[in-house]
């Protein structure tokens, strides 16, 4: 680990440190072992691409192996878990144009689903029809009195990730869980190329109807919609035209992308792009993109995945993705959740949620402290925390109500 007067971190860069640390947090979803993790880590040059795919991957594929050893099926099948994991960390800093992004998701798909398999977890893997390409899911049955968890990742999520953020946790308690991609994610845009769309309500819906007529026994569940980052914006926008969803909780999420990506731009930059000078805010990106490896990962994968053919154009994409126009449409129960030390959401966007989702059947804030270790975006490394408060609200929402 790297030391800094700050206390203990694991890499001096922020976006190793926050990577290591939403990955070594899967623990409590049998997605991680800390030791695995450190031995990685401990091999891994900061802020250099290469040695992390290949520290990711050398780890990933030791736990592969452990798979096809002797053993029994609950440790054979939590070792698949943590290779897909690991999988997925190792692809995440890899050129969008690298020929190992796609390889190494497969890796880390195959070895999720031949991990539900192994642990025989009751599962049903879809492959959903969607503009002329298939939208994956997966469905994990739970109690017939329980509301049904749907949910979404964010900008840079795979959909077999989202089981250690909450599809495990959902099991657990007995929770009826739907686990979805959409454009832009996992792979959809690894496989097909599909763009982002800031109309989240279009795969919503598309996976509401396939849903409720594969599973017919969840018609009668309240249905809570989960958007995990990035995804707490599209589930947000989705629920104003959805009537079927009764509550969303917008995990870790901003209200705006645009003025989130704003507030990461040096002061220079946001007057090359408010003066409009393409050419020198192109410039001016691909600079600070060059010193700084979390700048130019969130720069590749916010043109690979939106579609934007440079800097300029993906800051101006942004602007479509808020709830903003569709703020006063909202009118289900909402939960927001924040953490203190969020490296990516402005805390000018947290007040943002409450000031304008005045139409909310009820309206839940939760600010995670960083005192207690939960402040990090999503809180990576204290998902649990999440989790008691994500479920509590839950059960909130169906006591009987006391107003007459």
């Amino acid at each position: 680990m790297h030391h800094t007067r700050r206390g203990a971190r694991l890499f001096a860069s922020q976006a190793f440190h926050y990577q290591a640390l939403r990955t070594m947090g899967h623990q409590s979803a049998f997605g991680a072992a800390p030791a695995e993790c450190l031995v990685a880590i401990r091999s891994i040059r900061d802020e250099n691409a290469e040695s992390w795919y290949t520290a990711w991957h050398d780890v990933a594929q030791r736990c592969e192996n452990l798979s096809a050893a002797e053993g029994d099926a609950a440790g054979r099948g939590r070792a698949l878990l943590r290779a897909s994991n690991y999988y997925r960390t190792a692809e995440f800093f890899l050129s969008p144009a690298d020929a190992r992004r796609v390889y190494t998701y497969r890796r880390s798909a195959g070895a999720f689903q031949r991990a539900l398999q192994t642990l025989k977890i009751p599962h049903k893997a879809w492959k959903i029809p969607y503009e002329r390409v298939s939208m994956g899911a997966y469905y994990f049955p739970g109690d017939d009195d329980k509301p049904v968890i749907i949910a979404c990742g964010g900008y840079d999520s795979t959909l077999e990730e989202s089981f250690f953020w909450i599809g495990q946790a959902a099991r657990e308690r007995g929770f009826p869980c739907i686990m979805f991609e959409g454009p832009g994610q996992s792979s959809m845009i690894r496989e097909y190329g599909v763009k982002f769309t800031h109309e989240w309500e279009k795969p919503l819906k598309v996976l509401l109807d396939y849903a409720l007529w594969e599973a017919p026994e969840l018609n009668g569940h309240m249905k809570v919609l989960l958007g995990i980052s990035m995804g707490a914006m599209l589930a947000l926008r989705a629920a104003a035209f959805e009537n079927r969803i009764d509550a969303v909780a917008a995990y870790g999420g901003f209200f705006s992308m645009h003025e989130a990506a704003l507030a990461q731009i040096p002061l220079a930059g946001r007057l090359l792009w408010k003066l409009g000078l393409k050419n020198l805010f192109d410039r001016f990106a691909r600079i600070k993109a060059g010193r700084d490896i979390g700048r130019r990962w969130a720069l590749d994968n916010g043109c690979w995945t939106l579609g934007s053919p440079s800097p300029f154009e993906l800051l101006g994409q942004t602007r479509a993705y808020t709830v903003e126009p569709v703020a006063d449409r909202i009118t289900c129960h909402v939960l927001a959740v924040h953490g203190e030390a969020d490296h990516l959401i402005p805390k000018s966007e947290q007040t943002r949620f409450q000031k304008r989702l005045t139409r909310a059947r009820s309206f839940a804030v939760h600010v995670f402290r960083k005192a207690d270790g939960a402040g990090e975006h999503c809180q990576a490394g204290a998902v649990e925390r999440f989790h008691q408060v994500f479920f509590g609200w839950i059960e909130g929402l169906q006591k009987p109500s006391t107003m007459p």
